[in-house]
């Protein structure tokens, strides 16, 4: 698949790799107890746990696609607040807030104790970050407590026992009169649905460029139904009929938790979500990507990454999960961290003041991890960090909205990618 223009400006950037998974697709749960982010392990269908939220959520979504929810059991350490864990678990600070709100009208959250612990719940947006969908307590003094995600994105308690809701297929189909986005939303397609069906047209390139007035899709997707149901709209597939001609893309969970969109054959992209290097509240982007004036050489030359100004000392956090590769002085751009995060992409982070414990050539780090300080080494006017990605060896711009990776399945991944497809056409 390419990318659409037309239909997706913002994404516009694809990047061309193998897909290899290994290993059959399994739901079975095994609950990690960690103070770092991992991989979230599926829930089971046929857990015997009494106060299991993941289960109990897998069990009232029968017909969810694989990997459609994942859960996390994490334990607080000492010093530890509710906030610093999801934060460190990787849930968006709008969550947060919106979580810790209904937690609080719940229970003191000042009370909570080093190893109570708390689920995740989660699932896959269509930019591969995750979404909260469910929370549940368990302190010291055996008190449980569960908060789940409702359709305004909004959290609310709800006991296990009282989560009586079920996930219902639904089709929408319409007709494309202009823009395909308030096409769908003519179609009463949930908004969720809508962004991914969305990518998945703009990367087909079977699609044409420009689509006939009249042509036709259709949109088959689940959704949450009933009492406590949370808010779990899920494209399965897509299709619009252009010319005579159909096309069909599915959403598509591998079995490590990324998303994918792809089509019959298993060819597809699959969205790149970094994090953000600095979080500073006050952090100002001081030079862009792109050609420039250098401040101290006087000179016109090609910016290939981008400036952020911060105070010296202001930490630096890894934008993905990888290996340093780099930790050291380079010339003009002083104290830099460069991470290998895949055979195709890596980051740097340049005029760095220091590095944190434990960065060295060769050592592994999470997406999230502090990996040094804003500084002002190397070829400086000020505090900031200079920040690249680096995707086939040449630096793209940091600030594309959406990087996307270009997926071939063969061998047992696409067989595994065919008996997927074949369960979601077939689950009613």
């Amino acid at each position: 698949m390419q990318k659409r223009q037309r239909h997706a400006p913002k994404l516009s950037l694809v990047l061309t790799t193998a897909l290899i998974l290994s290993g059959p697709v399994a739901l079975t749960h095994q609950a990690a107890l960690a103070n770092t982010p991992d991989k979230l392990a599926l829930p089971s269908d046929n857990s015997d746990a009494v106060n299991d939220l993941a289960a109990t959520l897998l069990n009232q979504t029968g017909g969810l696609a694989q990997a459609a929810l994942a859960s996390r059991t994490v334990q607080l350490k000492a010093g530890d607040s509710l906030d610093a864990l999801l934060t460190r678990e990787g849930v968006s600070a709008n969550e947060r807030e919106k979580a810790i709100a209904a937690i609080n009208d719940l229970f003191d959250l000042t009370k909570l104790a080093p190893g109570d612990q708390v689920e995740l719940s989660m699932r896959s947006r269509g930019d591969n970050s995750s979404q909260l969908v469910a929370l549940h307590l368990r302190t010291a003094k055996t008190q449980d407590l569960t908060i789940v995600v409702n359709k305004d994105g909004a959290f609310k308690p709800a006991s296990l026992a009282a989560l009586n809701w079920s996930v219902k297929v639904l089709t929408k189909s319409g007709t494309v009169e202009g823009n395909i986005l308030e096409d769908l939303n003519a179609a009463k397609v949930p908004a969720k649905v809508a962004e991914d069906v969305v990518a998945a047209f703009a990367y087909d390139p079977d699609i044409p460029d420009t689509i006939a007035k009249g042509s036709r899709f259709t949109v088959v997707y689940e959704s949450a139904v009933g009492g406590g149901a949370p808010q779990l709209d899920l494209m399965r597939f897509a299709q619009i009929r252009v010319n005579g001609q159909s096309h069909r893309v599915y959403r598509y969970e591998t079995p490590d938790g990324k998303l994918a969109y792809m089509d019959e054959d298993g060819r597809g992209v699959m969205p790149l979500n970094l994090g953000e290097p600095v979080r500073y509240k006050n952090k100002r982007m001081t030079s862009g990507f792109g050609w420039r004036t250098h401040p101290i050489l006087k000179v016109k030359k090609f910016h290939k990454g981008v400036d952020f100004a911060a105070p010296k000392g202001t930490p630096v956090y890894a934008a993905e999960d990888g290996v340093i590769e780099t930790a050291g002085w380079r010339g003009n751009y002083g104290r830099l961290v460069r991470i290998r995060h895949s055979d195709r992409v890596e980051t740097a982070y340049a005029h760095l003041s220091g590095f944190a414990k434990g960065i060295h050539m060769g050592a592994t780090v999470k997406k999230g991890d502090i990996i040094a300080y804003i500084g002002r080494s190397g070829l400086a006017t000020g505090n900031h960090l200079y920040y690249e990605v680096i995707v086939d060896r040449k630096q793209v711009d940091p600030l594309e909205p959406n990087i996307m990776m270009q997926v071939n399945l063969d061998g047992r991944s696409l067989d595994q990618f065919r008996t997927y497809v074949a369960k979601v056409e077939n689950i009613d």
